[in-house]
């Protein structure tokens, strides 16, 4: 089985993946979340949601990243990093591994 892969994001972010196939989605901040909802109940298997989409709906993008399907993969943005990314790479390496191997030391 082949899985579709979608991005939401600022049209300029985006606009690239569609070159490698990739359905892209721009939002604007009040449609992002009905948009978001639309693309998980289509089927996709991964969604790339640009880091500044998600301020407003960060409830919704983690509690759509809990599940296995799709994966929801936040991508930088045009401005300073949100932490996003990192933050949920961190919570996945922490699931895998067990412990956090990515806590700053103080």
């Amino acid at each position: 089985m082949r899985g579709k892969i979608a991005a939401i994001g600022e049209q300029d972010i985006i606009e690239p993946l569609k070159m490698v196939g990739v359905d892209i989605y721009p939002v604007t901040q009040t449609n992002v979340k009905e948009i978001l909802l639309s693309i998980v109940n289509k089927g996709y298997s991964v969604v790339l949601i640009g880091e500044d989409s998600i301020e407003g709906i960060e409830e919704l993008f983690l509690k759509l990243s809990l599940k296995p399907m799709p994966s929801i993969i936040p991508i930088p943005g045009k401005g300073k990093s949100k932490g996003f990314a990192y933050k949920r790479l961190r919570e996945i390496i922490k699931k895998a591994v067990g412990t956090d191997i990515l806590k700053e030391e103080q």
